[in-house]
């Protein structure tokens, strides 16, 4: 879930999509665009319930966040700070996670709800698997799972612990007079790393990113997720009956995972009994990071992937799809490619432009001018077809999002504050803490 971490469904999905488009279509009938409410827009700002997230160098050279890091207040000047820039975009979400249950951690997702709320925005709390609900046998280390922090399989979550892990942040939202608005189940647990049940990314990477997985692969995820999925709804039922609750979001390599909750659908127990698993659910997570060498590619991508989702999702009619993370440049980290937003329109580096496609379709382009491309021919088109795609919320990843590449050593944003070496892809500028117009008012734009 932080910056760093980044991440198709073609050979499965082309067999699936002709025996489930008329199903679909027809099921789509009774929506229109005319029907759809307004898509409510977010600021997905990860891990604001952990000190470590504020500490430099990643903060901007100005106060609070130039402040000595462990000098009194400023951790909780630097938090305000953040909340009051994301306020001032107006965002109606703000989506964060669950950590582990130390009470210094509980206390501050008790403290960001309420931040949250004073703001006028409502949370999208993300609650999944962390390594306390599981049996240390189970660890996968770094070594052996080529993952940062290493991996544990979904499979062997010991729900008892998880449980009560969840019941200690719940009883202390219910002490403070708080509720959460909305819950996602899981982040991205159709990546290996998050969980350790699904193929490595080599695998993925080895079948060229597309869909490959098998059927009794698919039943493996199916078989781990229900009893997270059913006991994590049955939580949230008796605390917050009026929280709506959605997948994980799905994040392989950057959403098309559609197969693993069409399955839950028609997923059959160990007793044989078949149910609806998605019945459970008010929607379906989705991260959305297009490749934006072009604004072609990003486009083009970007449709593919929700269109493709739209095809397999159950229910989509009453259950819209949830971008809960998405940004026009990010994929640049986890793809190793070149940083797309560092051309002049002459091809030179030097500018903050992306390249233009050899077709012609679009011109160089800014940041904000790829985003607002973005929300108009992508998020309102796919809305606004003949059978629309539900799509009702989209949420922004990130507030002030950076990483060290000297892939962005020549961008025109970093020769003009002095900056080497850093890659900014979020909403303020990093040396003053302020809004970026251009951008702040991009990512506002047809909310």
């Amino acid at each position: 879930m932080g910056p760093m971490a980044r991440r198709a469904c073609l050979c499965f999905l082309g067999c699936m999509l002709v025996a489930l488009a008329v199903t679909h279509m027809h099921a789509r009938a009774a929506t229109s665009a005319e029907t759809l409410p307004n898509v409510e827009f977010g600021i997905d700002r990860s891990n604001m319930a952990t000190e470590w997230t504020l500490s430099p160098p990643a903060e901007p050279n100005a106060y609070p966040f130039n402040g000595p890091y462990n000098a009194a207040g400023v951790f909780e000047a630097r938090r305000v700070a953040v909340f009051d820039g994301i306020a001032r975009l107006h965002a109606q979400w703000f989506r964060d996670g669950f950590s582990k249950d130390t009470t210094r951690n509980i206390q501050l997702f008790v403290d960001m709800v309420g931040q949250v709320h004073a703001r006028g925005m409502k949370i999208l709390a993300t609650i999944g698997p962390t390594g306390s609900d599981f049996d240390a046998t189970d660890y996968i280390s770094p070594a052996a799972s080529g993952c940062q922090w290493g991996a544990y399989p979904l499979s062997k979550i010991n729900l008892d612990l998880y449980r009560k892990r969840v019941t200690a942040y719940f009883e202390a939202l219910q002490q403070a007079g708080l509720s959460v608005d909305a819950f996602e189940l899981g982040n991205e647990l159709d990546l290996y790393c998050n969980d350790a049940d699904m193929p490595k990314t080599s695998e993925f990477a080895a079948h060229h990113w597309q869909w490959f997985l098998t059927d009794d692969q698919v039943q493996t995820f199916v078989r781990a997720y229900v009893p997270f999925l059913t006991t994590s709804v049955k939580l949230i039922r008796e605390y917050f009956p009026h929280a709506k609750i959605i997948t994980f979001g799905m994040g392989n390599p950057t959403g098309n995972s559609a197969p693993l909750i069409a399955a839950l659908a028609t997923f059959t127990d160990s007793s044989g009994k078949t149910f609806d698993y998605t019945s459970l659910v008010d929607g379906y997570g989705s991260h959305i990071y297009p490749p934006s060498t072009t604004t072609l590619s990003m486009v083009t991508h970007a449709t593919d992937e929700l269109t493709s989702q739209a095809a397999m999702l159950p229910h989509l009619d009453s259950k819209p799809i949830w971008i809960t993370e998405w940004n026009e440049a990010a994929s640049a980290f986890w793809s190793s490619k070149k940083w797309y937003f560092q051309y002049r329109s002459d091809g030179k580096p030097g500018g903050d432009l992306n390249l233009a496609d050899a077709n012609g379709a679009y011109p160089a382009m800014t940041r904000a001018q790829a985003i607002r491309t973005f929300q108009e021919n992508v998020i309102a088109h796919l809305r606004s077809q003949v059978n629309p795609i539900n799509i009702g919320y989209v949420l922004y990843y990130s507030y002030d999002s950076e990483g060290t590449s000297t892939m962005c050593d020549d961008t025109g944003f970093n020769m003009r504050l002095g900056i080497k070496g850093t890659c900014f892809n979020g909403v303020i500028n990093p040396v003053t803490g302020e809004l970026l117009p251009d951008i702040a008012a991009a990512v506002t734009d047809n909310h």
